[in-house]
């Protein structure tokens, strides 16, 4: 979300606000009387929308509007990004109106401001400038790549987004053979991309950056075992190396070591955008809307937030890492919160726990651990043809949730979370 959008833009009328929200059929909502507008169509929104609309009384769905505003009319399948950057799959994206209650109104466009007090938002469109009231709002923003790192933005490609992976998927295509191909980051969306490139690229030269451990949240056991596919697939793996800037000719380490490289890609970090901040919402350090355990934003809890861009307190969302595995369910959720406080009635807590963590090796290799509730690895296991089996599966069950969520509310099940000990203050702010 861009807060630095022009401010000098007109402002569209009512009639440009129905043309453009017109490209997702819709029924007649200019008699309702409260409206829930959502920030955002990643996991957390479009399963939001989906459930929220789908769980409505056909009275309540003649009197709630729903509004998603998101920058494009697609969904991006994010956990197919480093495909994308490798050249195995054209595009991530499918459109909003696959995926989308029908009866959902959408909105393409940029939300610059929230104004919760006076419960309006800003947003920047094609046409200009508007300023929409909302009785709820769900926020769902996602996640971007960090370029704090100098160079980055610059000379580096970044596959946080579609456009950032297809313009990854451009340099490499275009490099000469036997290209130098540097990967920074040590965790599970560079190791992906890493080992996709290589598999479709065995003619490239790969350097896998760490700046500590290879996935250091894997047990030894398992980063030992995913540190030979790696070696079967010729990447170079250099941990304990961190980058300082990245310039033309490749990265800088902390050590003045300048690593050649033909294209760069940074997976190192990610940030959020910093819409909740500059909004004057209650954030974290990185910008992340402090919620409640049942998601409602401190001191506005007509404000649900949702995915990566929201942090629950420690002890109830202590254990959540930012993924498509904790996005769903915390959309989810967020749609049980929006409903019971529509309906006048106190939500219940949020409860969202693990089962499995997935790592892509390829297309022919994959690791699969099993996890408890709290994202703690057990002893079982998968890897190889069964766990890239298993992978592919999960990754097509993503979209098929949202899909079925459209009509029949509930049908996406996720596991629960870490039981919480009693007397255990789960409404506690969520870090410094």
């Amino acid at each position: 979300m861009r807060p630095d959008a022009p401010a000098n833009r007109r402002a569209a009328t009512t009639l440009e606000v129905d043309t453009m929200t017109r490209n997702l059929p819709r029924t007649d909502t200019r008699a309702a009387e409260r409206s829930v507008v959502i920030i955002g169509a990643g996991y957390a929104g479009v399963m939001a929308a989906n459930r929220l609309r789908s769980s409505l009384t056909n009275e309540e769905a003649e009197q709630i509007r729903i509004l998603v505003i998101n920058p494009l009319g697609s969904f991006v399948e994010r956990i197919r990004l480093h495909q994308v950057a490798a050249g195995t799959t054209r595009t991530a994206s499918i459109p909003l109106s696959d995926v989308l209650h029908s009866d959902v109104r959408l909105l393409e466009g940029i939300t610059v401001l929230i104004d919760p007090g006076s419960q309006v938002i800003t947003v920047e469109t094609a046409v200009g400038r508007l300023t929409l009231h909302y009785d709820f709002l769900v926020y769902t923003v996602g996640s971007l790549a960090s370029n704090s790192v100098p160079g980055v933005s610059t000379y580096a490609h970044t596959i946080a987004d579609a456009g950032g992976a297809l313009r990854a998927q451009a340099a490499i295509k275009n490099a000469r053979p036997g290209m130098r191909i540097i990967m920074v980051g040590g965790g599970y969306t560079s190791i992906e991309a890493a080992s996709e490139i290589a598999e479709q690229h065995p003619d490239a030269v790969i350097t896998l950056l760490c700046g500590g451990e290879l996935a250091e949240s894997m047990t030894p056991r398992a980063r030992a075992s995913v540190r030979k596919s790696l070696e079967r697939l010729n990447i170079i793996v250099r941990s304990g190396v961190r980058v300082m800037s990245v310039t033309q000719q490749g990265m800088v380490t902390d050590s003045g070591e300048l690593i050649i490289g033909d294209v760069c890609i940074w997976a190192a970090s990610f940030a959020v955008p910093k819409l909740a901040k500059d909004s004057g919402l209650a954030t974290d350090s990185s910008g992340r809307l402090k919620v409640d355990a049942c998601l409602r934003a401190w001191n506005h809890p007509n404000i649900i937030g949702a995915g990566d861009a929201a942090v629950m307190p420690r002890t109830a969302g202590g254990h959540l890492r930012m993924g498509c595995a904790a996005a769903l369910p915390m959309g989810s959720s967020a749609a049980r919160t929006v409903l019971a406080q529509l309906r006048g009635v106190e939500p219940e807590p949020a409860s969202i726990g693990y089962a499995l963590q997935c790592l892509s090796l390829g297309r022919l290799d994959s690791f699969i651990q099993v996890v408890g509730p709290d994202d703690s690895p057990r002893k079982l296991w998968a890897r190889g043809r069964t766990g890239a089996w298993m992978k592919e599966a999960i990754c097509r069950m993503t979209v098929r949730a949202l899909q079925e969520e459209r009509i029949r509310p509930g049908a996406y099940k996720a596991p629960k979370g870490p039981r919480i000990p009693p007397r255990m203050d789960i409404s506690a702010p969520a870090g410094p």
